[in-house]
């Protein structure tokens, strides 16, 4: 078909290619507006996500300064529990204040040597400080001393532990009586600052 036979037609039948040409028009009006309905719909649903999400925020924040407080001072609760790695002697003070409170006797009270190399590095906010701990002692002091250093100043985790009966030991004049002396050997991680 070329064009002089579609003008031909078109004046041979003016109604019937008017209504195919209003038809046709409005179809693709139709098709048009159809997928603008749809991005349209799409961004209304985007828009209603993002305004329950704002509107959560905007009720969950209501209380935002009181827990921010909440948060600081637990954080500041926690930075007051760590050790500093350099401080080696109000570390190792930590642990002759337990022995003064429990009773026991500290044969043995080092640091875990921490160059690079030896361990590695932790990754975070917070360094694990070794040490390594012997005590001697009845029986309820060393278990006092583990419930204090458990539950005292700084946080401590117990790496590993050997205990063993004290041989060859009298009965001292400080001892519990009917005790029977133990040799104890822990390996302690204490929570340091980075």
């Amino acid at each position: 078909m070329n064009l002089e036979t579609i003008k031909g037609i078109v004046k041979k039948y003016p109604v019937g290619s008017g209504a195919i040409t209003v038809g046709l028009i409005t179809l693709i009006a139709l098709v048009v507006r159809f997928f603008d309905v749809a991005s349209t719909e799409e961004e209304h649903d985007k828009a209603g996500a993002e305004g329950q999400k704002l509107t959560a925020n905007i009720s969950h924040a209501a209380q935002l300064a009181e827990q921010t407080q909440v948060l600081e001072e637990a954080n500041n609760g926690i930075m007051s529990r760590l050790v500093n790695p350099s401080d080696l002697a109000i570390n190792l003070q930590y642990f002759y204040k337990l022995e003064a409170e429990t009773g026991v006797k500290l044969l043995d009270t080092r640091p875990v040597d921490t160059r690079p190399g030896v361990r590695s590095a932790a990754k975070g906010m917070y360094t694990p400080v070794q040490y390594v701990v012997s005590m001697q002692g009845g029986y309820s002091r060393i278990l006092t001393f583990l419930r204090k250093l458990e539950h005292g100043t700084y946080f401590c985790r117990v790496i590993n532990s050997s205990c063993s009966s004290a041989s060859g030991e009298q009965e001292k004049p400080g001892a519990e009586k009917g005790a029977n002396e133990m040799v104890m050997s822990l390996t302690v991680e204490l929570l340091g600052k980075s």
